[in-house]
């Protein structure tokens, strides 16, 4: 049980990159340097420092960069019948990443790796999150602010 909730934390923390990302870029935000500043920040985790650079180059395949996405999908079962097992609800932020999952499943990407669910916010928004390496510098802060 302890390896599934450790995994279930870093799960939480794929489904929201999965998020993030297609929002920071629907919001107008340079996705290099949104990535470049979570990846130094507060928000940082193993699951963004993991998937996010893949997600910019638009490298899903498993299991040459990650463990297949339905496969890894048993360790938030685990949870909630674990939950269920001792009388309560699984927490509210494991619900909401494992629709993050679900919908990803039911799109068929359950054979690419976890970095993959951001599909289902890029549909969601009418965005592709890839890397602008090469292009101008935005004349936006991390924040969306102008630069003077």
């Amino acid at each position: 049980l302890a390896k599934a909730l450790n995994n279930c934390l870093y799960n939480i923390s794929c489904a929201a990159t999965a998020e993030m990302l297609p929002f920071a870029h629907r919001a107008g935000l340079p996705l290099d340097t949104f990535v470049e500043a979570v990846s130094t920040g507060t928000g940082q985790s193993f699951g963004f420092q993991q998937w996010a650079p893949l997600i910019l180059q638009r490298e899903f395949e498993a299991p040459k960069h990650g463990f297949p996405m339905g496969a890894a999908f048993k360790d938030l079962e685990t949870l909630a019948a674990a939950a269920a097992e001792r009388g309560f609800e699984p927490p509210p932020v494991v619900s909401a990443a494992r629709h993050t999952y679900e919908q990803a499943l039911a799109q068929g990407l359950a054979g690419e790796h976890k970095g993959a669910m951001v599909k289902v916010w890029e549909s969601k928004l009418g965005v592709v999150c890839s890397s602008a390496k090469g292009t101008p510098k935005d004349s936006r802060d991390v924040l969306g602010r102008s630069k003077q």
